[in-house]
């Protein structure tokens, strides 16, 4: 027995199964995007409807791999994409926008139309929701590259309206984006390009006067606004006098789309016609804002309280100050006296005062609104910088260097901390503090 080895006692412990492990708690980011990122909305539709995997933890490195059909996840997609869009939430927008992209490319592949109209549905994102202009216009040039440079053969008269549509989707987004860089004959450019295959495609059998209005309602207000921006005054007029046309005939004469067309067309042209456009929409407001506080009747007013003491005549000043009476006073009934809205009418309303020389009232307005813009918009903030800028200047102007320069040294401590020491009006606030001292 002494010769024989002694062996190592071997215990064998048995390995679970796979039922034991038992679903884990950890999710990835895509997976938690994936299915939970509802905001707590019931989505009635069954056939769009996403069914979560259960995760397990990795054996040998592998997951489950969730094995939905990409057109489910581009329907989904594109119903949160529109979701978030209307409630202003502009980066999960983006990001499903970014995946409906993907999708589409999986789906029809690189040189389809329907992958050129994701990729300007994107580049519309990043126009209209986070007004990244230049991105917009790369994304809009290589959803035109992909239609212009491909075989895109319809296979029936629908199928070629809707290329139209996308085209004339893509060069709206370039005229828009151009015109917001300011590249105002590139932007010219596209816009006509845009109305050229609106115009064939309204010669379709199979598309409505409706679809057709709708989108010259669209075009011409991009074209206006550029019209505007080059000076271009009787162009821009003609425009907008178009607009007010069809928007009647679609939506009624007192519907909200021919108000707004009033309100803009009254801001960025400053000239008699539009003063009486402006009369004329405030009138036509005055039933709904008594019944219901319409908001739309606080930017109107602001409106003509601007175009009234844009006059620069004496017999207007009271007009203004009246008509912006009225605005704050709408604003606050409709938001509350605490509201960033509210905030910045008083502020409008401040500067008005000051060049009417009502400085105690204007200084009486921005002094009791600074404790509201602290809570709104915070200590350090922009908002609350150039109200102490306003009040120093004030200050100024009464020959109180004392309290001027405190104001302004207040004002430069905000600006130092937010904008940095190299920022222009921060530079600006240093120079005039150094003018005080000297």
């Amino acid at each position: 027995m002494a010769d024989e080895e002694t062996l190592p006692l071997v215990v064998e412990i048995s390995r679970p199964t796979r039922e034991a492990w038992g679903p884990t708690n950890e999710t990835s980011d895509d997976n938690e995007d994936i299915y939970t990122d509802n905001e707590g909305e019931p989505d009635n539709s069954t056939e769009e409807q996403v069914t979560q995997t259960t995760n397990y933890k990795p054996r040998n490195g592998q997951r489950k791999v969730d094995m939905t059909p990409p057109e489910d996840n581009l329907k989904r997609s594109e119903k949160l994409a529109k979701q978030y869009s209307l409630k202003n939430k502009a980066d999960k927008a983006i990001r499903e926008l970014i995946k409906c992209m993907a999708y589409t490319r999986i789906i029809y592949g690189p040189s389809h139309w329907k992958y050129a109209q994701s990729i300007a549905n994107l580049a519309e994102g990043y126009l209209d929701l986070k007004n990244y202009w230049a991105q917009a216009e790369h994304h809009a040039d290589t959803a035109r590259s992909i239609l212009l440079h491909g075989s895109h053969l319809a296979s029936s008269m629908e199928e070629k309206a809707s290329l139209y549509s996308v085209l004339i989707q893509i060069y709206g987004i370039i005229g828009r984006a151009s015109t917001a860089l300011k590249k105002y004959p590139e932007a010219e450019q596209a816009l006509q390009k845009a109305d050229k295959i609106l115009q064939e495609r309204a010669k379709l059998s199979c598309v409505t006067d409706r679809e057709c209005n709708l989108l010259d309602i669209s075009l011409y207000q991009c074209m206006a606004r550029l019209y505007a921006k080059e000076k271009k005054h009787a162009l821009a007029c003609e425009k907008y006098d178009k607009i007010l046309e069809l928007s009647t005939k679609e939506f009624g004469p007192d519907s909200k789309q021919v108000m707004q067309t009033y309100t803009e067309y009254g801001q960025v042209l400053r000239h008699p016609k539009c003063f009486q456009l402006h009369l004329l929409m405030h009138f036509l407001y005055l039933p709904f804002s008594h019944k219901e506080g319409h908001p739309d009747l606080i930017d109107t007013a602001l409106n003509l309280s601007q175009a009234h003491a844009g006059t620069g005549l004496e017999e207007s000043e009271s007009s203004a100050l009246s008509y912006m009476e009225d605005c704050l006073r709408s604003c606050t009934t409709i938001h509350g006296p605490s509201h960033a809205k509210t905030l910045e009418v008083q502020e409008q309303f401040a500067k008005m005062l000051l060049r009417m020389d009502k400085t105690s009232e204007a200084m009486q307005i921005l002094q009791s609104s600074l404790p509201s813009k602290c809570e709104v918009f915070g200590d350090y903030s922009e908002q609350v910088a150039d109200t102490y800028k306003l009040i120093g200047s004030i200050y100024l102007t009464q020959g109180n260097i004392e309290k001027a320069l405190l104001t302004y040294k207040k004002c430069h401590t905000i600006e130092s901390l937010l904008l940095g020491k190299n920022h222009r009006k921060t530079k600006d606030t240093q120079h005039t503090m150094e003018i005080l001292l000297s």
